[in-house]
């Protein structure tokens, strides 16, 4: 049997890791390995306070270090339980990363987390789930934060 891949974006926040819990329960019985991804938008450049970036410079490098680190840590729950988990850090806008990283991996599914700005602040800022829900080539599960979130 030939597996299957998802492909979930991790940023920390605690929609992502519903979307991660959601992988969590139903990557095993779908035999599918896991591919979290960070993506680094860089507009506007906002280093991470983990890479000791100064502002006014800009290592690409230890951005891309210090996002695959803190992806280690969140898919540590998914090795811990034997599902098969690799990571990827992708500069770009974060839905075209998902959507690009899905097709070039083959993957069967995009899960992400729901934010839930909602109404005016997500015509005005932009969506990650907004975008791959209307664009993905691939179908997109959008996993709701846990109430009180």
């Amino acid at each position: 049997m030939t597996t299957r891949r998802i492909v979930v974006g991790l940023d920390g926040s605690d929609g992502s890791i519903a979307a991660r819990d959601w992988c969590l329960e139903h990557a095993a019985p779908l035999d599918a390995e896991v591919i979290g991804v960070a993506a680094i938008d860089l507009v506007p450049i906002v280093p991470p306070p983990a890479t000791n970036i100064g502002l006014g410079t800009f290592d690409e490098e230890a951005l891309e270090r210090a996002h695959a680190e803190q992806l280690d840590e969140l898919v540590a729950p998914l090795r811990d339980a034997g599902i098969p988990c690799r990571t990827m850090v992708r500069l770009g806008n974060p839905a075209g990363a998902l959507d690009d990283i899905a097709s070039e991996e083959d993957c069967e599914l995009i899960v992400v987390g729901r934010r839930g700005h909602g109404g005016i602040a997500e015509l005005l800022l932009g969506s990650v789930p907004h975008t791959l829900a209307h664009h993905a080539r691939r179908p997109v599960v959008i996993v709701p934060a846990p109430a009180g979130s």
